[in-house]
């Protein structure tokens, strides 16, 4: 049952991939119509068809061009897609207790749809990122507004199982869903604010603070603590290389694929990061 459960997320995934980058373009340009328009080549305008709508398997059997104009199409749409495809898989695989999901528990149910959400808004706001060196408000402000009307409702004692995930302090007070997630959410956001301030928004920019609100409400205040960390020591190894390769310091680097990339390792696979790090500093 679990490959097939995971093949089907996988591909589930790709389709929401497909769609992810039809709303960062349309987002991007200003373009209407993202629910109802047609799909349309970029570069000729011609609306697309079936056979190029297919996730990855249109871009491989067109060969990378439009099947209209020739033009090359960019491997962004592949990789947003696959990309996307996989995440899904993960979610499903690291989060979601399959056992119940297929004997019908609407809890694991809730929790499936929840984090497939988390990580769509993710892709959006991480390839937007990439692309054009900006975050999303349109995406990631009402991301954190639903997560906030959610965790509110979950904290005034109706159970929402979508944040059983949150590790637990020994105050029960800190426990209180919306409590727990607003340490990790405003910490972040007062880390990062320090540093927009005293770099006059050289070292990053203010829509990391979008997205420190995002990994503090959809993991709770120890995870986001760990993501961010993580981040943070994967950004400076990776920015030492730069400048070892590149002398120009000017050089700009997204920030937004680091913060996901290791929120969504912590999410994972946070015990057994701690018990390694636990052990290697246990003498």
């Amino acid at each position: 049952m679990t490959p097939f459960f995971l093949t089907s997320l996988f591909i589930f995934g790709t389709l929401f991939g497909s769609f992810a980058s039809v709303l960062i373009w349309r987002i991007r340009s200003g373009e209407g119509g993202i629910a109802t328009g047609r799909s349309h080549c970029p570069k000729c305008r011609h609306t697309l068809g079936t056979l190029d709508l297919f996730p990855i398997f249109s871009y491989v059997f067109l060969r990378g061009k439009c099947r209209f104009c020739k033009e090359k199409i960019s491997p962004i749409y592949p990789l947003l897609e696959f990309t996307t495809g996989l995440l899904f898989m993960l979610s499903g695989y690291a989060l979601i207790d399959q056992t119940l999901l297929f004997s019908g528990s609407y809890t694991e149910m809730m929790k499936l749809g929840f984090f497939l959400i988390v990580a769509f808004v993710t892709i959006v706001f991480v390839f937007y990122d990439i692309l054009f060196m900006e975050i999303p408000d349109e995406v990631l402000i009402s991301a954190n507004i639903l997560l906030f009307i959610l965790l509110f409702i979950a904290s005034i004692g109706i159970h929402i199982p979508l944040f059983d995930h949150f590790l637990p302090f020994d105050n029960d007070i800190l426990n209180i869903p919306l409590i727990n997630a607003s340490l990790g959410a405003f910490g972040i956001f007062a880390f990062f604010y320090i540093q927009i301030f005293a770099s006059k928004g050289k070292w990053m920019g203010g829509g990391d603070l979008r997205i420190a609100l995002f990994m503090g409400l959809v993991a709770g205040a120890k995870i986001a603590a760990l993501g961010l960390l993580l981040a943070y020591f994967a950004g400076s190894i990776i920015g030492i290389i730069i400048l070892l390769f590149n002398r120009n310091r000017n050089t700009e680097v997204p920030f937004g694929p680091y913060l996901a990339l290791w929120l969504y390792v912590s999410l994972f696979w946070y015990t057994p990061i701690m018990e390694w790090y636990t052990k290697l500093f246990t003498f």
